[in-house]
């Protein structure tokens, strides 16, 4: 198999894959097909009544009846039924309506049937992100995600529309060669073989369109990882003066994208006058032919007038593999988005749980990110206790944002097992163990919108009161309502209008407007000064009493009042108890790093 074909078939073969996860219509295809065969149909059959009406227009009635083959007996029969050219001419406009009727209801069916195509696609991957685990994400960029969701999907219904095509050119070809059968045999295959020498040139360009098509793939995800850059690092591009180092980066990708895009242009651009010149090549070797063999004029012309317009067919038929051939590293791309095959799924569990009754529990557990990474955790074991609050204290990248993690179910751990109220947390019913959480951190990831929308992010049903009155719990509310739009303020991208303690606190809005039975805050007040940060706490601590709160800071001092203490060091349990258990022990890193602490605020 020539590597041209292979591209060709392995295209189709896509295609015929994501087929399969779009619920089409049984009927779409095969009415597509038949619509396309009878357009066909009444197409040549015009042709052959073009030709009888210019005989008769001319008085030349016998040079119809002198055509040879099956076809000449046809206009034979068609002389008894037509008796002027004004009859002729009134069939010949009717099939020229038929026939364009049939082609918008295929264009109309074919966009239908792709559209629904695409959407089902969009749908499909959209949901694969959402449902995939979330190390599926830190293994691919963010671009290459952006390309197959937002540009990708949309290429399925032309690839859908390019197949019917195929298919259809392919039926109206053979009903073309059908016709020059009747006409005369010989004719008919000496077309064919010169036909096949054309095509199997124009072929040759399906290997340069496949690897353009993989360069525009390539080439747009480059684009879009510059463009991403740009876009959520514009206050890093600006605060260092880089403007001139990133405009020249994007032009150099821009450059590329239009040199790839060119490249394909020149390639497309080359298969209609290559068509049309090697089918006139075809054409004068039938008329050389004809007069060669003694073919008479009438079959002759007739022939010439089925092969002229079989022509625009044969092109279409190779401009739609040509483009499968472009296109089928988009379409594999998106193929292998959708199959469920090397991809991790949360467990969605099947013990119900309403509340957090006991403790978390966490017995011998390892993590690691991947198989080459060292352990982020190692053989650690702890309790988190039930309506208490626990601190979680450690150096950075002791293994606190892995704990949060594995409670979050964003990944599962290596060994070990992590339980709740007794039962492995891998067990639970995903939806009710998330819905008893909330989690605020100092990385606070806001999105484009409002104040609102953020803070609803964690809880959809949300009233506006309860959303007014997490905010003023998170000490937020002042400086909201101070601004012109207030709670309906567009805070910018990744709420860049706002400071980074101003931030934190929408983000722990956002944690508090849930009502959480288990409460996470990951350095959530990181950013705030200390006497703020105690305001809040105790707002938040009256406002989720006896409820369960983790919290993790890099501030010792702050986690004095806290219930119960968990010390992690290089990824293991150093020590684990009350404040003041863990202070009376002065070899304890909890003492030492307090002294550290006192020294430096003494200094």
């Amino acid at each position: 198999m020539t590597r041209p074909r292979a591209a060709r078939r392995a295209a189709l073969a896509e295609l015929w894959r994501l087929l399969k996860v779009a619920p089409l219509p049984r009927w779409a295809t095969p009415t597509l097909i038949v619509l396309g065969l009878a357009s066909s149909l009444a197409e040549t059959v015009g042709i052959t009544l073009v030709l009888l009406f210019f005989y008769l227009a001319m008085g030349q009635v016998e040079l119809a009846t002198s055509t040879s083959g099956v076809l000449g007996d046809a206009l034979r029969h068609a002389t008894g039924w037509f008796h002027s050219s004004t009859e002729t001419a009134l069939v010949v406009l009717l099939l020229i309506v038929i026939r364009g009727a049939l082609a918008f209801a295929n264009t109309l069916i074919s966009a239908h049937v792709g559209e629904q195509i695409n959407e089902v696609a969009r749908n499909r991957v959209h949901l694969q992100y959402l449902s995939t685990s979330y190390s599926f994400f830190q293994r691919h960029d963010e671009a290459y995600l952006m390309e197959v969701l937002g540009t990708e999907t949309w290429l399925i219904s032309g690839a859908y529309s390019n197949l019917t095509r195929i298919i259809v050119s392919s039926c109206s070809i053979f009903l073309f060669v059908s016709f020059l059968f009747a006409l005369s045999v010989k004719i008919t295959v000496m077309a064919i073989a010169a036909s096949m020498v054309v095509s199997a040139g124009l072929r040759l360009l399906s290997r340069p369109m496949q690897e353009l098509g993989g360069g525009v793939k390539v080439v747009h995800q480059r684009l879009g990882e510059h463009m991403l850059m740009t876009l959520q690092g514009m206050r890093t591009i600006r605060a260092y003066g880089q403007e001139r180092v990133h405009q020249q980066r994007f032009e150099g990708a821009s450059a590329e994208a239009r040199r790839v895009a060119l490249g394909l242009a020149r390639l497309s651009a080359l298969v209609s006058p290559l068509t049309e010149v090697g089918y006139l090549v075809v054409l004068c070797l039938v008329i050389a032919s004809a007069d060669l063999w003694g073919i008479g004029f009438a079959t002759s012309l007739t022939a010439v007038a089925l092969l002229y317009r079989l022509q625009p067919h044969m092109r279409e038929l190779e401009t739609s593999l040509l483009y499968m051939a472009q296109i089928e590293p988009q379409l594999r791309s998106i193929r292998l988005m959708l199959e469920k095959d090397g991809k991790d799924y949360p467990k969605p569990g099947h013990i119900a749980i309403n509340r957090l009754s006991g403790n978390v529990s966490f017995r011998n557990v390892t993590f690691r990110y991947n198989a080459e990474s060292e352990r982020a955790l190692h053989d650690v074991s702890f309790d988190i206790p039930a309506g208490k609050i626990t601190a979680l204290v450690g150096a950075s990248g002791a293994g606190k944002t892995t704990i949060v993690n594995l409670l979050l179910g964003l990944y599962s751990a290596t060994e070990g097992s992590i339980r709740v109220d007794g039962c492995p947390i891998e067990d639970l019913r995903r939806t009710d163990w998330l819905g008893l959480l909330a989690i605020a951190g100092q990385d606070v990831d806001l999105v484009e919108g409002t104040v609102i929308d953020n803070v609803r992010m964690s809880k959809n049903d949300a009233s506006e009161e309860e959303i007014l009155h997490a905010l003023r719990v998170a000490g937020i509310s002042e400086v909201v309502e101070a601004l012109p739009d207030r709670y309906n303020t567009w805070i910018g991208q990744h709420g860049m209008r706002f400071s980074g303690g101003q931030r934190q606190r929408i983000g722990l809005a956002r944690a508090i407007v849930r009502n959480p039975d288990f409460l996470i805050l990951d350095e959530a007040m990181s950013a705030l000064d200390r006497s703020l940060e105690e305001s809040i706490k105790r707002a938040i601590q009256l406002q989720l009493k006896g409820r369960t709160l983790l919290l993790i800071t890099h501030r010792l001092e702050s986690v004095l009042d806290a219930d119960h203490v968990v010390c992690l060091e290089a990824g293991r349990v150093c020590a684990e108890g009350s404040p003041a258990m863990l202070q009376a022990d002065s070899s304890s890193l909890f003492a030492r790093s307090l002294r550290v602490g006192a020294l430096r605020a003494g200094h």
